[in-house]
């Protein structure tokens, strides 16, 4: 969550970038996923930006939101 005043300046990106990063490479984590509510725009376009797919399949959680899914970033030989 950030202050509206660091919207559009690339905070959010570069936070979930790495917390995406310690998840897959430092804590070995074979997928990451993000709960979003419908209405979070914002969010949506983050998660998208960062590789995630939207799972159509999964059940909704107590509050009704969107499920992204992360998967690691392919390993380069």
């Amino acid at each position: 969550m950030l202050l509206a005043s660091a919207a559009g300046k690339g905070i959010a990106f570069e936070v979930a970038r790495e917390v995406r990063q310690q998840s897959f490479h430092t804590l070995g984590r074979p997928m990451a996923v993000g709960y979003i509510k419908r209405e979070n725009t914002r969010s949506i376009r983050l998660a998208k930006r960062l590789g995630a797919v939207r799972d159509t399949k999964a059940a909704c959680p107590r509050v009704c939101a969107l499920l992204y899914r992360h998967t690691p970033p392919s390993v380069s030989p």
